[in-house]
C-alpha cells in the first residue's frame, strides 16, 4: 500500500502502522468539485482566491513564471479530527474532505461513491470496467507502485522552468518516488524513436499565458484517474492510443492544472477532466521510501 491511503476515513494511527510509506495529514478539497460549503471548504476557498489576487510573476522571456513548488491548500488541523480528538488521514465531506464521516463503519470505508464526472468509455467497455473497479487491491497498477503516469498524476509537486525546457516533479504519491518529465518547449515535434511509458512522450507550447503540453507514446499500464474519496471505484483503463493535451495557467500564485484525455479505442468523445487549482508553497519535494508492495497477498478486501 502507498500513501494514497490517506483519502480514507480510517484513523492515522492504524494506517501508518501498516502502510509502506508516510501519511500527509492534508486533505485535498482544493481539486474537488461538489463539496459542501463547510467552514473548512470556505478556508481552502479563501486561501486560492488570496493567493490568485497576487502578481503574477513573469519569466525574462515574458511567459508567467511556473518555478516553485505547488500543492492543493491545506484543510486545517480540525477537519482531520473527530469529536474525540482523533485524527484521520483524509477529512470527512461535511469538512471540506473526501472521506466519508469519521466515525465510518469498514462498510461506510469501502463504499464506492459516485464520480461526477466519469470518463465516456464506449457502451461495450463499461462491463470491464466495473470488472476493474470491483478489485482495485488487485487490478489498480498505481497499487502495486507502478507510476500513476497522465493525466492520473495530476498537476507537479515541483517546477523548474527554463526558455526551452520545462521540468515535472512528482511527489511519492503520483510515484513512485523520483518521477519526473521533461517538456521541450522549444518547438520541436514528438520524438519517434521512443518505447511506450507511464508518462508518454511531451512536448510543449505557449498559448498566451498557459503553458500546453501534448503527450503522447503512452504504455497501457496506468489508470486514467480514481474516484476521489473511494477505497474501490474507477477501473479507467486506456489503451496504447492515448492521447493527453495539459494547460498549465498560474495566475497569481495559483496554478490550474487542466486536461483533455482522448483515446479511440475505448472512449467515446474526448474527455475533459475536472480541473484542479494548487497555491505556491514553500514546500520542497524531499526523497521517501521507495514504494514496495508487499503486504498485496494478505489483504482482505471483501467485508
Amino acid at each position: 500500500m502507498n500513501s494514497r491511503l490517506r483519502s480514507f476515513g480510517i484513523t492515522a494511527a492504524v494506517i501508518a502502522a501498516s502502510s509502506l510509506a508516510p501519511m500527509h495529514i492534508a486533505g485535498q478539497g482544493a481539486n474537488l468539485a461538489g463539496q459542501s460549503n463547510s467552514p473548512s471548504r470556505s478556508t481552502v476557498e479563501t486561501a486560492i482566491k488570496a493567493a490568485a489576487a497576487k502578481p503574477t510573476p513573469r519569466a525574462a522571456d515574458g511567459h508567467p513564471d511556473l518555478n516553485g513548488s505547488w500543492n492543493a491548500p491545506q484543510l486545517p488541523v480540525s477537519a482531520h479530527q473527530d469529536s474525540n480528538g482523533n485524527f484521520y488521514i483524509d477529512a470527512p465531506a461535511d469538512k471540506g474532505g473526501t472521506a466519508p464521516k469519521l466515525d465510518a463503519t469498514i462498510a461506510e470505508q469501502l463504499q464506492h461513491l459516485v464520480d461526477p464526472n466519469p470518463p465516456p468509455y464506449k457502451p461495450e467497455l463499461l462491463a470491464k470496467v466495473k470488472e476493474l473497479a470491483s478489485d482495485k487491491i488487485r487490478n489498480d497498477p498505481q497499487f502495486h507502485c507502478k507510476p500513476a503516469g497522465v493525466p492520473r498524476a495530476g498537476a507537479p509537486r515541483q517546477i523548474v522552468q527554463t526558455p526551452k525546457l520545462t521540468a515535472l516533479l512528482y511527489a511519492i504519491e503520483d510515484g513512485p518516488p523520483g518521477s519526473y518529465r521533461l517538456v521541450p518547449t522549444d518547438g520541436r515535434p514528438h520524438r519517434t524513436d521512443v518505447d511506450p511509458s507511464y508518462f508518454g512522450d511531451s512536448i510543449g507550447h505557449w498559448e498566451g499565458d498557459t503553458l500546453v503540453i501534448d503527450v503522447t507514446h503512452f504504455n497501457d499500464d496506468t489508470w486514467l484517474a480514481g474516484i476521489p474519496g473511494s477505497q474501490g471505484g474507477s477501473g479507467y483503463f486506456h489503451s496504447e492510443a492515448l492521447h493527453v493535451v495539459e494547460r498549465l495557467t498560474r495566475k497569481g500564485d495559483t496554478l490550474r492544472w487542466e486536461a483533455t484525455v482522448e483515446d479511440p479505442n475505448v472512449l467515446s468523445k474526448p474527455w475533459v477532466m475536472t480541473p484542479r487549482t494548487e497555491i505556491l508553497t514553500n514546500a520542497m519535494l524531499y526523497e521517501e521510501p521507495i514504494c514496495e508492495d508487499r503486504e498485496t497477498g494478505h489483504i482482505v478486501d471483501k467485508y
